[in-house]
C-alpha cells in the first residue's frame, strides 16, 4: 500500500483545490466528491448584481446532482447600499465579492464576473447602454460561456421591462445573445475572446421565479440531502444569507420548495414528455464522450474510467473511508494519464494553453473536474491535509519568503512525504516558483 500511494498521494496534496474547514471536510465533502465523479455537464446562470443569483437553482444542482455550475454576475455591486459600514463605491465591490465567494463556497457553485460597474439605479436598458459598452460587455460574456462551456445556459431576468432595473434587463439580453454569440466564429473569432474558439450550449432557460405561470419546468429544492442533514432550499437560505451589506437573509425553512424554469431554446430534438430537470435529454455521464476523437491511449484510459469509479462506489464507507484509497488512487492516475495523453494541435484553446476542437476542449474540461473531484476525494479518504503558511500575505514581485509546509496523516495509510513546490498568484498571474 505504501508504494502504491506514495506517488499519488502526494502529488495530489500538493495540487489539490484549497480545502475550507467549515465546509469541504468529513463525510458529506467525501460523498458528494465521488457521486461526482461521473457527471460532466456545466450550468452557467447569468444575473446582473451579486445578490441576484438563484441559489435555490445553484444549490440543487451543484450540491444535489454534482453538476458544476456557476453565476456569472456582470458586476460587483459598487453602486449598491451598505448596511454594515461606510464602504462605497470600489470599496463596496470588494465586500460584495467577498459575499459572493462566500456563497458560493456555502452552494457549491462557482463564480465569474464581467468588467461592468454597478453605477446604480437604472430605469431601463436604453439607460444602461449609455453607461455600458455593450459590445465589452458581451464580449466578456462570450468569453466566460466558452470558458466555461456550459450545455445549459439560465438567464435570471427575463429581458424585458417588468425585470424593473436596467442592469437586469440588460443582463438577461445578453445572456440570450451569448447563446447564440459564442457559436459565432466569423463575429466572434477567437482571437476577440482570449484565444477561445466556438462553444454550442444546448439549452437556454429563463429563471420563472417571479412568474411561475409561464414556467415550463418546476422541481422540489425543498429534497432532504442526506449528506449534509439539510435540505437544497436550506443550504440554499445559508448562501443567500452571506450578503451582509444587504441585508440579506431568511429562515431556513423546510418542507417542500419549489423553484422554475422557462424552457426558451433548446438545440435538442424535442422532448416527447414534460421535462422534470433541466439535464433531461443531456447524458450526463463519461458516454457522452464515447465518439470524441482522440488517440488510442486517451481512448483506453477514458474507456477504463467508468470501472474504476463503480470499484470507489463498491467499497464507499463515509464513516470508515480508508478502503476507499486504493481504488480512488486508481481513479485520479486514470484521469490524469488521459490528459497526459490527449494532445490537442489545433482549433481551440483549453485552460492549459494547448488548442483542441470543441468536443475536445469538452472532455477536457470534464476531466479537469474529475481531476478535482477525485483528488479531494483521495485525500479526505487518505485522512491527509496539506497546509502552507508564510509570515506575511503580500510578497514584491522578485522578492522572496519563506513558506513552512505541513502535512497531516491522520488516515491509516502510510505517506511519505518527499518535498513541495509553491506557485505564487498575484496580478500579474502565476508567478515563481520555489
Amino acid at each position: 500500500m505504501r508504494r502504491t500511494l506514495r506517488g499519488t498521494i502526494l502529488l495530489l496534496a500538493l495540487a489539490a483545490p484549497r480545502v475550507l474547514v467549515s465546509q469541504e471536510r468529513g463525510a458529506a465533502a467525501l460523498g458528494e466528491a465521488v457521486a461526482g465523479l461521473d457527471v460532466t455537464p456545466r450550468v452557467l446562470v447569468i444575473g446582473a448584481h451579486p445578490d441576484d443569483e438563484d441559489t435555490q437553482l445553484i444549490t440543487w444542482l451543484a450540491r444535489g446532482r454534482q453538476v458544476e455550475t456557476a453565476y456569472l454576475s456582470l458586476t460587483r455591486g459598487d453602486g449598491g447600499q451598505n448596511l454594515i459600514g461606510n464602504e462605497l463605491g470600489t470599496m463596496l465591490g470588494m465586500i460584495r465579492t467577498e459575499e459572493l465567494l462566500a456563497a458560493r463556497r456555502l452552494d457549491g457553485g462557482r463564480q465569474f464576473f464581467t468588467r461592468a460597474y454597478d453605477f446604480g439605479f437604472s430605469k431601463s436598458a436604453d439607460e444602461t447602454y449609455l453607461h455600458w459598452p455593450k459590445d465589452s460587455i458581451l464580449r466578456d460574456v462570450v468569453t466566460v460561456v466558452r470558458a466555461f462551456r456550459p450545455q445549459i445556459i439560465v438567464a435570471v431576468f427575463s429581458g424585458t421591462a417588468r425585470d424593473g432595473h436596467g442592469h437586469h434587463q440588460v443582463s438577461a439580453m445578453l445572456a440570450r445573445e451569448a447563446f447564440d454569440a459564442a457559436t459565432d466564429t466569423v463575429a466572434w473569432p477567437r482571437v476577440r475572446t482570449n484565444g477561445l474558439g466556438a462553444w454550442r450550449p444546448l439549452k437556454f432557460y429563463r429563471a420563472s421565479r417571479f412568474s411561475p405561470a409561464e414556467a415550463t419546468l418546476r422541481f422540489n429544492v425543498g429534497e432532504l440531502s442526506a449528506l449534509r442533514g439539510h435540505s437544497y432550499a436550506e443550504l440554499a437560505s445559508q448562501s443567500r444569507s452571506q450578503h451582509l451589506s444587504q441585508g440579506f437573509g431568511g429562515l431556513q425553512r423546510r418542507g417542500a420548495s419549489l423553484d422554475y424554469l422557462k424552457l426558451e431554446v433548446s438545440r435538442h430534438p424535442p422532448a416527447t414528455a414534460p421535462e422534470r430537470s433541466p439535464l433531461d435529454g443531456i447524458d450526463t455521464g463519461w458516454a457522452r464522450f464515447a465518439a470524441v476523437g482522440v488517440n488510442a491511449a486517451s481512448r483506453a484510459v477514458l474507456d477504463s474510467l467508468p470501472a474504476a469509479i463503480a470499484a470507489v462506489r463498491a467499497v464507499t464507507n463515509l464513516t470508515a473511508p480508508a478502503p476507499m484509497v486504493e481504488p480512488l488512487a486508481r481513479v485520479v492516475r486514470l484521469v490524469q494519464a488521459a490528459r497526459d495523453t490527449m494532445r490537442c494541435d489545433h482549433f481551440r484553446a483549453t485552460d492549459d494553453g494547448q488548442w483542441c476542437a470543441s468536443e475536445v476542449a469538452d472532455l477536457r474540461r470534464s476531466l479537469e473536474t474529475a481531476r478535482r473531484r477525485s483528488t479531494s476525494a483521495l485525500l479526505l479518504a487518505a485522512g491527509v491535509t496539506l497546509e502552507a503558511t508564510a509570515p506575511r500575505e503580500l510578497v514584491a514581485i522578485g522578492d522572496t519568503l519563506p513558506v513552512t509546509v505541513t502535512l497531516y496523516n491522520q488516515g491509516t495509510s502510510a505517506v511519505a512525504f518527499t518535498g513541495a513546490t509553491a506557485i505564487m498568484h498575484g496580478a500579474f498571474g502565476t508567478g515563481g516558483t520555489g
